[in-house]
């Protein structure tokens, strides 16, 4: 490979060694949770060269459009992956479902693969602690009740300053698992009409392009209870 034909970008890789490993860039419409919890991995992912970098919303324009239009502006290498990583708590409904779908639409016509979650990114949080049949976890209807029982669940929260240490890869198993169960019985197809988090894609995505020696020991045994890859 020529390396010299490369596009330079915004996004630097954490060492020289690693310029030819796959990287996961994550453009989210949230300033604050997803940045921190994917940079709480960086220490468990660097000694096996697994890097995700999301791109938080800073500016104020969280629209679904406007997060891909960041996303879409960031050189890739070939084996570098983009993701949308979207709450439909607030684009779903009214005047913004068009603008929504339209989002939804480019980002399939330009290879972004897409993780929405409904109502709020806090879904996923809480599937690292409650199981799918739980009932506080049935009776969330929006993200100020998802966010209430990740305070009740974890003690307390603040979105702005997560505390990554209640999210370790030793749980990100059972999050794993239980979104994908609870995704199987949502209805709605690319926007989902029941509460979902499909950041798990991501997470299988990554657990499938790892050979177990590239996965920190947490995670070798998920990537040996998924099942076989769809795509293949």
């Amino acid at each position: 490979m020529n390396r010299s034909r490369r596009k330079s970008r915004p996004l630097i890789r954490d060492r020289q060694i690693y310029r030819d490993d796959r990287m996961y860039i994550v453009a989210c419409d949230d300033t604050y949770a997803p940045k921190q919890y994917f940079d709480g991995f960086e220490k468990d992912f660097m000694p096996f060269r697994l890097q995700v970098k999301v791109i938080e919303t800073r500016d104020g324009t969280s629209s679904a459009e406007h997060v891909l239009d960041r996303l879409l502006k960031i050189d890739i290498e070939t084996y570098d992956e983009r993701w949308l990583l979207l709450d439909a708590d607030h684009y779903t409904t009214g005047t913004h479902l068009k603008s929504f779908k339209t989002a939804l639409r480019r980002a399939q016509k330009t290879d972004v693969n897409i993780a929405i979650n409904k109502p709020c990114f806090e879904f996923w949080l809480l599937l690292h602690y409650l199981q799918r049949n739980d009932p506080d976890l049935l009776r969330i209807t929006n993200a100020g009740s998802a966010e209430k029982l990740l305070k009740k669940t974890l003690g307390g929260y603040k979105k702005r300053s997560l505390d990554t240490n209640h999210f370790p890869l030793t749980r990100v198993p059972q999050a794993v698992m239980e979104a994908r169960a609870i995704d199987s019985t949502v209805s709605g197809g690319d926007i989902p009409q029941g509460n979902t988090s499909r950041v798990y894609r991501l997470w299988e995505t990554i657990l499938h392009n790892a050979s177990p020696a590239q996965l920190p020991e947490e995670l070798q045994e998920l990537k040996q209870q998924l099942p076989e890859w769809e795509n293949e």
